[in-house]
């Protein structure tokens, strides 16, 4: 058996294709390029208002237009990107324009993989890897697992070309005729940890299974993955669905944070913005803070409040408070008009 490594909340693995290394930094860009599919999987764990639908979206954020993609990328520094669906290639023609699009602002070295319930043919891959595809990852529906015609094949065609490839499923059932396509194709494996959602709850536990306790995996998945998947001699990973939580989305609000924050906002461990907030007579309280001396770079006027650093609005409380300012310390993601995680009323 392979010796199993542990890193990162239990994520275990012996083979890391790039676009993974690129995800455990929190610098992969998650372009979700559209809802729609051909497939109807029982263990789908798209929301409601993606699943189906022809929307995009870069990270958390609708998009509108290319620029869009290109300004999120911008803002978490990303130094990759990782396309996914739906079913992206249903939509060739628009992720052609993302590849070169994403090349041409982020350089050659950023990295785009992506994700694929499809087996293309040697004409569309050449077209992926010429617009600047660097890694695909085939997902083969559950019901031609023990029969994954063409799957070997794909897996090589790709590999003549010069993409690194790979097959991506969950673990939910033994599979030894994918793992043996992926062996003859000295391809790489990756295996999730069969994830609930409020959109295949049911279903799944319709199957048989049940969520664990904490978080949403599902109770039985890793020793799946660990008995049937992860082998002697194939380049596996098992990511824990708790990984993407606790590592993956917390270095990404990290990196877009620290480029986002403003000389008086602190950015917490996890990724979110700290700063103080002044409510009310903003023009009193604008003076004040000119006859306190407060420096210029610690505070910002915005429409309707006063962000302002943290420790100089404690420092300050009982001289705004003489002026009925309403003040308050929050906690939020480090997004345009982020949610607040907490309020504390000062």
């Amino acid at each position: 058996m392979i010796e199993w490594k542990s890193d990162f909340v239990g994520s275990v693995y012996n083979y890391l294709p790039r676009g993974c290394q690129i995800c455990r930094q929190g610098a992969s860009l998650v372009l979700f390029v559209t809802g729609r599919c051909e497939r109807s999987c029982f263990y789908c764990p798209l929301s409601a208002k993606r699943r189906g639908q022809d929307v995009v979206f870069a990270n958390e954020s609708l998009v509108e237009s290319m620029e869009d993609i290109l300004a999120e990328g911008r803002a978490m520094g990303a130094l990759g990107t990782g396309i996914t669906g739906g079913e992206p290639l249903l939509k060739l023609d628009y992720v052609l324009q993302c590849l070169r699009a994403l090349k041409r602002e982020f350089g050659p070295e950023h990295h785009i993989h992506l994700y694929t319930g499809l087996l293309p043919l040697r004409e569309v891959l050449q077209k992926l890897k010429v617009a600047g595809l660097d890694e695909i990852r085939f997902h083969p529906p559950h019901s031609q697992w023990s029969h994954p015609v063409g799957l070997k094949e794909a897996l090589q065609e790709a590999k003549s070309l010069g993409l690194e490839a790979g097959v991506e499923i969950p673990a939910l059932s033994a599979a030894p005729e994918v793992v043996q396509a992926v062996a003859a194709a000295d391809a790489f494996l990756n295996l999730n940890e069969l994830e609930f959602s409020e959109t295949n709850f049911a279903s799944l536990t319709a199957a048989g299974f049940r969520p664990l306790d904490l978080g949403c995996g599902a109770a039985g998945s890793e020793a799946i993955a660990r008995e049937h998947f992860l082998l002697e001699g194939v380049k596996a990973h098992y990511c824990p669905s708790r990984f993407k939580d606790a590592v993956q989305l917390r270095e990404r609000l990290k990196r877009r944070a620290e480029r986002m924050a403003r000389p008086f906002d602190y950015v917490s461990e996890e990724g979110t913005v700290i700063h103080g907030v002044i409510e009310g007579d903003l023009v009193l309280a604008l003076e004040l803070l000119k006859e306190l001396e407060v420096p210029e770079e610690m505070y910002s006027l915005q429409e309707d409040e006063i962000d302002i650093a943290a420790p100089i609005l404690e420092d300050i409380s009982k001289e705004l408070k003489s002026i009925d300012c309403i003040i308050s310390v929050i906690e939020r993601y480090p997004l345009e008009d982020g949610l607040v995680v907490e309020r504390i009323h000062l």
